[in-house]
């Protein structure tokens, strides 16, 4: 093993492209060693940036060949960050290769785990039966901001009482790539696309960082889920043209909101809000965090950038440049090393420091397991127009709506 950690990652989509990789060049000591994607084409053009940007010299793997990655010698730690339902067929193959003697540190998974808790534990069984650590990838509690707010209001404002109500809020336009739009593949609509990142962030802002459990215990959930936009004829029509999903047959929520009722460790009631869409029409993704105790409150608004640029219609036709940016003409926030600001430089560092002490990251797999429960009982709510008693109720194999055959 050499002294610089190699990060082996599996597929080459937005997120990888446009939030981990560039992370790496914050991350001391740390390399891209392997790239996987099933189109090797797209591997090898990834390869080729990070040549250029010296973050590594990776090697390419293609389809099929991620047990290949696993076994790379220069491969300390594989990063999977692949669609949601690729995600047990990848550590399936990664196990075997550990199995047949890959010499690996660590496997770290882009959130969420998996697409309903039947794959989260097959995963979680899988990884344990080869005793690797493990990391979940998920970004908002490692946003410098966010975890700055926390911090200072449960260190000043502890005396007055503890922080009692968590709320956030995140939309965009829409997915970029295809299989989002497919509640099959995708496991789900908006509720598991962005409340995973907004009831993980919650949970975090109210749990106590004295306490190992976090001294709080969630008890039921309540929510509701919408079609209100992509449904519509015109857009149905779009989804249809450009993604080859059919949203008048196949509908998957374009809008969530769920609220997590707690009970702290002495017994105090605590609440969790989260909403979240696809149906926002901006310049990018729009945000607000809060967190709110007996006399304090903290707020990140994650929507508002220092620099802008302007561009009019006549020029506004190039390639966007910020996270689901849908249009390209008018003014738009610049968001100069998002990749910092955005938690991704916090959370690879967290899991590469976890994986050379040999344990666990910060947010591990049953965090991972924790959030997608509780997005199951959100789920599941909506459906039965009912609140959720999450200490009586068996998910283990509920199927959200949108991802039914």
């Amino acid at each position: 093993m050499s002294d610089s950690f190699g990060i082996g990652f599996v597929s080459c989509g937005f997120i990888t492209r446009e939030a981990h990789v560039p992370s790496i060049e914050y991350i001391p000591d740390v390399h891209v060693a392997g790239i996987q994607n099933r189109t090797r084409e797209t591997a090898a053009a990834v390869a080729a940036e990070c040549r250029e940007s010296g973050l590594g010299d990776p090697s390419v793997y293609g389809d099929g060949e991620v047990a290949a990655l696993a076994a790379d010698p220069a491969v300390d730690g594989v990063w999977v960050t692949g669609p949601n339902f690729t995600r047990v067929d990848v550590i399936d193959a990664v196990v075997d290769a550990v199995e047949d003697g890959a010499d690996l540190q660590g496997v770290a998974i882009e959130k969420p785990l998996a697409r309903n808790l039947r794959e989260a534990e097959t995963i979680r069984e899988r990884l344990d039966a080869v005793d690797l650590p493990d990391a979940y990838l998920e970004n908002w509690p490692h946003e410098p901001d966010i975890r700055k707010m926390r911090e200072l209001l449960w260190e000043r404002g502890r005396d007055a009482g503890r922080p009692y109500l968590a709320r956030a809020q995140a939309e965009h336009g829409g997915p970029h790539s295809a299989w989002f739009w497919d509640g099959r593949r995708q496991g789900g609509g908006a509720l598991t696309d962005m409340l995973c990142h907004a009831l993980a962030g919650n949970h975090v802002l109210l749990a106590d960082p004295q306490r190992p459990d976090g001294g709080l215990d969630p008890i039921s959930v309540s929510a509701d889920t919408e079609t209100l936009k992509w449904s519509r004829e015109e857009y149905a029509d779009q989804l249809r043209e450009e993604h080859g999903v059919d949203y008048e047959e196949h509908p998957a929520d374009d809008y969530a909101r769920a609220t997590v009722r707690y009970e702290s460790a002495d017994g105090d009631p605590l609440v969790s809000e989260a909403t979240g869409s696809w149906c926002y029409v901006g310049a990018g993704v729009r945000r607000t965090i809060e967190l709110l105790g007996p006399e304090y409150s903290g707020q990140v608004v994650a929507d508002e950038a220092s620099s802008s640029v302007f561009f009019s219609d006549a020029v506004g036709e190039g390639e966007g440049w910020a996270e689901k940016q849908t249009a390209t003409s008018g003014r738009m926030p610049v968001a100069a090393a998002d990749a910092v600001t955005g938690g991704y430089v916090a959370e690879n560092r967290d899991a590469v420091e976890a994986f050379r002490r040999v344990e666990n990251g910060t947010l591990d797999f049953d965090d991972g397991y924790r959030v997608l429960r509780v997005c199951m009982a959100a789920y599941k709510a909506a459906e039965t127009g009912s609140e959720v008693d999450l200490r009586e109720t068996d998910l283990s194999t509920y199927t959200p709506p949108p991802a039914r055959e």
